[in-house]
């Protein structure tokens, strides 16, 4: 009689010694396509100016520019991220390497601002899906003991693009024309391809779950709303029709979104994971980091090109010091963090981010720029913490659902981001419209109220009428006045989430993990690729 077949279980993508042997060399292409998706945010900030002039776009549609990306990225990142553990992660990103591409195409030869608004929408969908397959990616290819210090590299490029963007943007639009700030992307996103096709495996969840469409529309609906709210509070005021309306869809969507993947026999987002205070404490650090890291980005390019006079690629170039610091100190955050415990390691970080903020509250129009810069690499140095959160992140979920822990994390910093500029971006606009006054010149009305509206409108009209240079000293003053009232209250709440992470994490000392405890074990096994074997009553197996 022949002897049954038993099926050999698949070797982990980190055992096999072809995939072990390049895995430095994959973790390389995953970063260069982790900054691509985000210095097409923080880049493009620096080139609105241009824009504006060039194709002669109103502010509403300046805002949509940045807008439609950023909407249609956070609404579909938990549905790419769950397509691709589906479908394969490699396949995932390619696809949206390919879209990524075909939409910045699009856009550096679009000739309207309504063409660039559509194409930056078809990036935010490329990038909804290179994002969570990078970082899912990694933790397979990366044995146990070295994945923390990969993922702690990829998070350390995270937040390094958002300050290298500026500078390439800065560098092309000195010799070229804004549409090859987007142009510039093509060639890399093809030779990227090239090399994942070529070296990256196609790495997947194996059990095979079943996709979840109800859950992933009703995730887009729900995300695309808040943040569409989100964006639209300052602009439009918080209590506005739009904004309500907004905030209220997104409710409903997203309390439908947790009442069905709860009663999901195949739920796109696992809740039970949110027990696991790993998972849950690293996401609520990495959404209040990125909370006052966005919203400083956004403020500080307006600080050095209208408060300090400088040309885009000057102001690119002085914050180069938070992201050389963050690439450095990334990965000796998670080596900390194995040392002294995460928690210790990211209430420490917080603390020093709140310290760099604090020499942001002295800031002057003519203060050095040694001293800036002493803040940004303390900026730098404590946020690192975020690879240590994000680390928290992926060892709290299972290989499986590597893509659904990535899409987790990569919400978090575009929720946190959103609602940054939101906040920090309002509270900003409100002290300087309150304290600027512009006396000794001259001005229709029209001119005066415009320039009383923002800094930007400041250095506009300044540039029209006799006398402006007394309109720019007072509008810099008045906004570096509004810059420090902003990082006064990003100290207040970094400090709180450093008490808060700290004494979490005290709480928590050495209890079991709620997720393995509070989890009826069929569930947990399914997410873990486990096969459950029944034993009859009164066998013990060993």
């Amino acid at each position: 009689m022949a002897s049954p077949t038993v099926a050999t279980p698949a070797v982990p993508l980190h055992e096999q010694p072809g995939i072990h042997a390049r895995r430095w060399f994959l973790l390389a292409i995953m970063c260069l396509s982790l900054v691509l998706v985000v210095m097409s945010v923080s880049g493009l900030n620096t080139a609105l100016p241009t824009i504006q002039s060039e194709l002669e776009a109103s502010a509403s549609e300046l805002q949509w520019i940045v807008d439609s990306y950023a909407i249609v990225f956070a609404g579909l990142l938990l549905s790419a991220g769950a397509i691709g553990d589906r479908f394969g992660r490699r396949r995932a990103l390619v696809a949206g390497l390919g879209v990524f591409g075909l939409g910045a195409l699009l856009g550096g030869l679009a000739s309207s601002a309504s063409q660039v608004i559509a194409s930056r929408a078809v990036m935010g969908i490329g990038a909804a899906f290179i994002m969570p397959a990078t970082l899912s990616i990694i933790t397979a290819i990366f044995p146990p003991h070295e994945r923390a210090r990969a993922i702690a590299i990829w998070a350390g490029f995270a937040g390094a693009g958002a300050s290298i963007g500026p500078i390439i943007t800065g560098g092309l639009l000195e010799g070229f024309w804004w549409g090859s700030t987007l142009l510039v992307n093509v060639p890399i996103v093809a030779s990227i391809v090239i090399a994942v096709l070529a070296f990256a495996p196609n790495s997947r969840d194996d059990t095979h779950t079943p996709l979840d469409p109800v859950g992933a529309l009703l995730s887009l609906i729900g995300l695309s709303a808040l943040v569409f709210g989100i964006i639209q509070g300052p602009e439009d005021g918080w209590t506005s029709g739009i904004v309500l309306a907004s905030f209220l869809v997104s409710a409903v969507a997203l309390s439908l979104f947790v009442r069905w993947e709860q009663r999901s026999d195949h739920p796109m987002l696992p809740l039970w994971l949110f027990r696991d205070r790993r998972f849950s404490t690293g996401s609520g650090v990495i959404t209040l980091a990125f909370f006052v890291m966005f919203g400083f980005f956004f403020l500080l390019t307006q600080y050095l090109q209208f408060g300090r006079g400088y040309s885009p690629l000057e102001a690119g170039l002085a914050g180069l010091p938070i992201a050389l610091t963050f690439i450095v100190f990334s990965p000796r955050a998670a080596t900390l963090a194995e040392r002294y415990g995460a928690g210790r390691v990211m209430a420490a970080g917080l603390a020093v981010v709140a310290a760099g903020f604090g020499v942001l509250t002295t800031l002057s129009t003519d203060t050095p720029y040694l001293v800036l810069a002493g803040a940004l690499v303390l900026l730098g140095a404590g946020f690192s913490v975020t690879a240590v959160a994000t680390g928290e992140i992926m060892t709290s979920v299972p290989l499986s659902k590597a893509g659904v822990g990535s899409a987790v994390n990569d919400t978090t910093r575009e929720l946190g981001g959103a609602l940054g500029i939101a906040l920090l971006g309002s509270i900003a606009t409100t002290a300087y419209r309150s304290s600027v006054e512009l006396d000794g010149v001259q001005l229709p009305s029209g001119a005066r109220a415009a320039a009383e509206e923002s800094i930007g409108a400041a250095n506009a009209v300044a540039g029209s009428v006799p006398g402006g240079g007394r309109i720019v000293t007072q509008a810099a003053s008045a906004f570096t006045d509004a810059f420090t009232v902003a990082n006064t209250m990003s100290v207040a709440v970094l400090l709180a989430t450093a008490v808060a992470v700290l004494a979490f994490w005290r709480r928590r000392g050495d209890e079991p993990d709620e997720a393995l405890v509070e989890e009826p074990i069929e569930a947990v096994a399914a997410a873990y690729g486990v096969e459950l074997i029944p034993v009859p009553a009164g066998e013990v197996r060993e």
